[in-house]
């Protein structure tokens, strides 16, 4: 879970995609913000700071609930839902701004996301192993 949060965080800080019209580069699409060329910053897409910023506080929540560990199984489901609905944002906010003769390239960072939803996977995955353990040597008892 830790690497998922460390990888939430890196694309919390790099550039998430860069928009093109006429092969000249219009500005550079950042979690928080869209950077214009001409210096100004366009705050529309702070949904997807928002949605990353609270997947990652609760991805780290996650890692200190070890003793409960049906909870900490849930907030990986809803931490990869919540991943799932940054893609789906992402992908809106890449279609309504990158319209028509604009280009939207999409950067290295973009791709973080996919991995955390990876981890958690298989951390939930491994949570409930352990869990299943746990319970099957209470039975035993």
């Amino acid at each position: 879970m830790l690497v998922a949060v460390v990888l939430s965080i890196l694309c919390l800080c790099l550039p998430i995609g860069t928009f093109y019209a006429e092969g000249m580069r219009m500005g550079t699409e950042y979690n928080l913000w869209i950077y214009t060329m001409q210096g100004t910053r366009d705050f529309s897409v702070c949904p997807l700071f928002v949605i990353l910023l609270l997947s990652s506080v609760l991805g780290l929540y996650s890692i200190f609930c070890f003793h409960n560990r049906v909870l900490q199984a849930r907030l990986c489901v809803f931490n990869m839902l919540m991943l799932i609905g940054w893609y789906i944002v992402f992908a809106v906010f890449s279609q309504v701004l990158g319209g028509g003769k604009i280009t939207f390239e999409i950067e290295f960072a973009a791709g973080a996301p996919m991995f955390s939803i990876a981890m958690y996977f298989m951390s939930y995955k491994a949570i409930w192993s352990d869990e299943k353990l746990v319970r099957s040597a209470d039975r035993i008892r």
